[in-house]
């Protein structure tokens, strides 16, 4: 081993030691963000985080900047100059989804980050507030031992992304300069990584796009009675004309175009899916699945997982069926529609798509309502850094990387795309398979949560030795 390499491991051996003595405060501080419940509906909980985050970028040294949005939260933007002119960018966001019914949750208390065994159960806490407060707690714990970072790195934090990233958007289509000086870098950290037990971390190659739309549907001024069903039109079976025209039982998408330019895998990325862990049999017996849709399995399970989008009926209203049992015949109806995209797809065109559907099949008087849409965002496997992120894993985690084709959620990546087109973007983060995004009991494994730290330390070390095979942005 070379003395050069010898003198960067025993800084990062010095680094993981020093992020080992200081876990009990990491996890103090993580307690103290999750109690702020920075929901949509908490306006001045939200500011809350935005001081708290500010605070800590304080302690840690560095700078902090809040850049104005309308009709939203601030996006918070900071800088550090690196000894390598490589620069990484750090996405997260401080905005949580609400904690639902607190009886659902084990504790009780959804915002009391509470300690069970291993793991840390709280609202935010894999999603997205403690992968935000580790990757600041990494960059403090490096300054602490050395002084310097290896690298230049940036931050960016937004406070809308549970609800569709309108602000940040807003100031990418109104600023897009300004945000590209906060943004520029030559590869950017997604909010969240996921490790499966205690394999090796996963590195997320791409951040899916989604579409959702409100479909509705209104025959009569008022309900009327049962016995009128033969002569007055039904908004709820107008309704379920519709949707059963969209998609068929094999789970095919029935609007005309709705597969155009999707990508076929490459050879490469069908050896990452047949390498990629995915225990079939966990899976169904969690969901009480006697098998998965077209009794699809291995790797064209795989497949149809990441190359395949998604339409999903997510709720459907007519009648006020909770009030109480009533023969009637509805005069409106309902539903909920939500599309995750694969690399190349539109969410605008698939609004279009859609609208065109129900007026070929005479269904004209079916509205729409297009809700949101974020276009997907794909980075390729076979970039140098990948092999940085696998020195890193095993520095960090003594286990080989897991590639994964994409997250299967959907996220803003596109406002970094539109300023900075060749920008690299990866998810990593101490998430786990298990951790309940949006859901009851979300939870982070306190190993992971530490190591993930770790991984990032080493990552940038790993990063500032590496010749870069391509021009960089600076």
């Amino acid at each position: 081993m070379k003395e050069g390499n010898q003198s960067v491991n025993s800084q990062i051996n010095d680094i993981f030691t020093f992020i080992d003595a200081h876990r009990e405060e990491y996890i103090k501080e993580l307690i103290d963000f999750i109690s702020i419940e920075s929901t949509a509906s908490q306006k001045n909980e939200r500011e809350k985080a935005r001081v708290f985050i500010e605070k800590q970028l304080q302690k840690t040294g560095l700078p902090s900047h809040r850049l104005k949005v309308n009709k939203g939260n601030d996006l918070l933007t900071s800088e550090k100059q690196g000894l390598k002119q490589k620069t990484v960018l750090f996405y997260n966001h401080y905005d949580i989804v609400e904690a639902g019914d607190p009886t659902k949750w084990a504790s009780g208390k959804p915002f009391a980050l509470t300690k069970k065994g291993d793991f840390l159960y709280g609202r935010g806490v894999s999603d997205n507030k403690g992968p935000l407060l580790s990757r600041i707690q990494a960059i403090r714990a490096i300054l602490s031992v050395t002084g310097t970072l290896p690298v230049t790195i940036k931050y960016l934090f937004e406070g809308d992304e549970e609800s569709g990233s309108p602000s940040m958007m807003d100031y990418v289509e109104n600023h897009p300069a300004l945000f590209r000086e906060a943004c520029k870098a030559d590869i950017c950290f997604w909010e969240n990584g996921r490790r499966q037990g205690n394999g090796g971390p996963w590195a997320r190659y791409g951040v899916r796009g989604n579409c959702s739309f409100d479909i509705s549907v209104k025959t009569a001024t008022n309900d009327v009675h049962g016995r009128m069903g033969s002569i007055v039109p039904s908004a709820s079976w107008r309704l379920i004309w519709a949707l059963a025209s969209l998609q068929s039982p094999d789970g095919k998408i029935k609007i005309k175009g709705f597969y155009d330019n999707i990508e076929t895998p490459t050879e490469y990325e069908l050896k990452i899916l047949r390498d990629f862990p995915y225990d079939e049999e966990f899976e169904k017996e969690k969901l009480g699945l006697a098998h998965f849709v077209n009794h699809v399995s291995g790797l064209e399970l795989k497949k149809q997982m990441y190359f395949t989008p998604t339409m999903s009926i997510c709720g459907l209203e007519s009648g006020q069926m909770y009030i109480k049992p009533r023969g009637i015949v509805p005069h409106d109806a309902h539903a909920r529609l939500s599309c995750y995209l694969v690399a190349n797809q539109d969410p605008n065109r698939i609004a279009t798509l859609l609208q065109e559907h129900f007026k070929k099949l005479g269904l004209s008087d079916i509205k729409v309502d297009y809700l949101d849409g974020t276009f997907p965002v794909k980075t390729s496997m076979e970039i140098p850094e990948t092999a940085c992120l696998e020195k890193a894993a095993l520095l960090a985690y003594n286990k080989p990387l897991v590639k994964e084709i994409t997250q299967l959620g959907a996220g803003p990546a596109i406002a970094l795309r539109r300023v900075i087109p060749d920008l690299k973007i990866i998810g990593i983060g101490p998430g786990n398979t298990n951790s309940n995004h949006h859901s009851p009991n979300e939870n982070l494994k306190v190993d992971d949560y530490i190591r993930s730290m770790k991984f990032i330390v080493a990552f940038l070390y790993e990063y500032s030795n590496q010749s870069l095979k391509e021009d960089d942005l600076h």
